[in-house]
């Protein structure tokens, strides 16, 4: 991956500083694969301790794991301020305040806010290309014999290697001699490797698990976000005020979207069912552009107003994930 003068920028000023939010997002996805997500789901409202947070996700006697949570909450939430928020059923609001992107003490949100889009951008460009080669999937030759699976095995392999790819690009590894590498003591240290491990350690699934991988990870994602906004006194960044209100953290992790629709395509797939493939599609983009919308929104309340994205645009550089 190019190492282009906007990459090493965000890298300094952003993914280093940042770190903290991924080790989060990691422990989340590591408390979601045994615990259901309605457990913390409503716990960013109560503006939780670091405390009661190591004790919910059970990390007690980790040093570790609790010096990242304890960080985590105390350091980086803590500086969070509330910020003022006029009615939000005017879609035309001013917010106040000077915030952008790279701005220290919203930091760590926006690049929160980051990793939650990339996310469905990452499914959303897969989608993009299968529909533009005619609902049909440029297959290797390991994956041309899948059969029912062939779809959400592209499908996950796809997720996979670019959600790797972006955490390596954003965990910067810096070069040491063997001998120095070998006098380090990491044994109470998180890595980098110990990180994109966390997160990306489920590689051989089956159909029904690679769906719960996706979703546990943008759980995970959401989860870190309204942490931090709940901090900033906004419980719902995600719903658009319109003419009907749109809660698109709701459809981020309803079953009637991920879960339901892209298995449903895959069957269309499998089946050469074109015009039920084309219903499911619709009904996919649909849902996917108002998550995106709603994500988009959430930038825009914490910049103060001042930051309004393009549905396919990201916060910070993502290298050329989105061109392999």
């Amino acid at each position: 991956m190019p190492e282009s003068g906007t990459i090493l920028y965000d890298l300094n000023t952003v993914f280093i500083p940042c770190r903290t939010v991924l080790e989060i997002e990691a422990l989340t996805s590591l408390f979601l694969e045994y615990y259901n997500y309605d457990e913390i789901k409503e716990l960013p409202q109560s503006q939780p301790t670091s405390q009661k947070l190591i004790e919910k996700f059970r990390v007690i006697e980790c040093e570790p794991l609790e010096h990242i949570i304890a960080y985590f909450i105390d350091v980086v939430v803590n500086k969070l301020k509330p910020i003022v928020m006029y009615e939000r059923d005017h879609h035309d609001r001013f917010r106040m305040g000077n915030v952008e992107a790279y701005t220290k003490t919203r930091l760590c949100l926006f690049f929160a806010l980051h990793r939650l889009k990339l996310k469905f951008l990452v499914i959303k460009n897969f989608m993009d290309k299968f529909k533009k080669n005619t609902y049909k999937l440029d297959l290797s030759k390991n994956q041309e014999n899948l059969g029912i699976h062939t779809f959400l095995s592209a499908f996950y392999r796809d997720y996979y290697k670019k959600n790797k790819m972006n955490l390596k690009l954003m965990l910067s590894s810096k070069r040491m001699s063997e001998r120095v590498s070998e006098l380090m003591d990491t044994s109470n240290t998180i890595t980098n490797e110990d990180i994109i491990n966390a997160i990306t350690f489920k590689k051989f699934l089956d159909d029904k698990n690679r769906i719960k991988f996706i979703m546990k990870e943008i759980k995970a994602s959401l989860f870190v976000c309204r942490i931090m906004f709940a901090k900033m006194d906004v419980y719902n960044p995600f719903t658009i005020g319109k003419e009907t209100m749109i809660d698109a953290e709701e459809m981020m992790i309803s079953q009637d979207f991920i879960p339901e629709l892209i298995p449903a395509i895959s069957r269309c797939y499998a089946e050469g069912i074109m015009t039920q493939l084309e219903d499911c599609f619709r009904a996919y983009e649909f849902m996917m552009n108002r998550v995106l919308e709603g994500i988009n929104y959430a930038v825009e309340i914490a910049s103060g107003g001042q930051i309004t994205l393009d549905l396919d645009t990201t916060i910070y550089n993502t290298g050329n994930i989105f061109e392999i």
